[in-house]
């Protein structure tokens, strides 16, 4: 009767996990640290919208995140801490991206956050209804291998790794501070990103490819004077 039990919620699992209408993403379990980045790690910033009812003030979204209210209110240019924010806000949230090594064959670039599971959470509900895709739950398998997804429990941590990238040396020489993570849209495409953020087509494809997907993390080149 136990391996029965198991054996079903392993499938119930896999059911949920990808039975969503959502097209998959390109890159499921993270993103390689870049070549000849400069340093093993790096701030920088994830493009963020405040969505839902528990999303909507600067103390919810800075508990998520594990950063103060300030933190993310001067790169977004928010005047007040403590108002409501209005839905959709575009927030920019600062972190530290790490190069992580997830296996003796690869090298993970993310920014390690820490949560705690909750009533009713699964990996797929957290990344997609908190974190709004910047991780995936196939990614939140990959860096807690101890960890059965099947069977989590109230009060346990977990790492939710959040995609992000550090620019390579040759980057910084060509004045890039920081590369934005930003999560692909379904009515996105390149030429609105560029258009959106004042970057330039050239400049996402070069960091990013051209084969981008709904629900990818793109990488936004941030230049000294922008």
């Amino acid at each position: 009767m136990k391996l029965l039990t198991i054996f079903f919620l392993l499938h119930l699992h896999i059911f949920f996990q990808t039975s969503s209408p959502q097209t998959l993403p390109r890159n499921t379990t993270g993103y390689a640290c870049n070549l000849n980045q400069s340093a093993p790690s790096c701030q920088t910033y994830a493009f963020f919208q405040a969505m839902g009812p528990n999303q909507l003030d600067l103390a919810s979204i800075s508990d998520l995140f594990s950063v103060s209210r300030p933190m993310i209110a001067k790169p977004s240019n928010l005047t007040s801490l403590t108002s409501t924010l209005v839905p959709n806000q575009a927030l920019f949230i600062p972190l530290t991206c790490t190069c992580n090594s997830v296996d003796p064959t690869r090298n993970l670039s993310y920014a390690k956050l820490n949560y705690t599971i909750k009533k009713d959470d699964t990996f797929y509900l957290v990344s997609t209804n908190l974190f709004h895709n910047l991780t995936t739950y196939q990614s939140v398998e990959t860096v807690n291998p101890t960890v059965v997804p099947v069977n989590l429990t109230i009060g346990q941590d977990v790492i939710f790794p959040i995609f992000c990238k550090c620019p390579t040396k040759t980057e910084l020489q060509n004045q890039v501070n920081y590369l934005i993570s930003y999560v692909f849209q379904p009515s996105d495409t390149i030429d609105s990103i560029a258009s959106r953020f004042g970057s330039t087509t050239t400049s996402i494809v070069e960091v990013n490819g051209v084969d981008i997907r709904p629900w990818d993390t793109v990488f936004r080149a941030c230049f000294a004077a922008s």
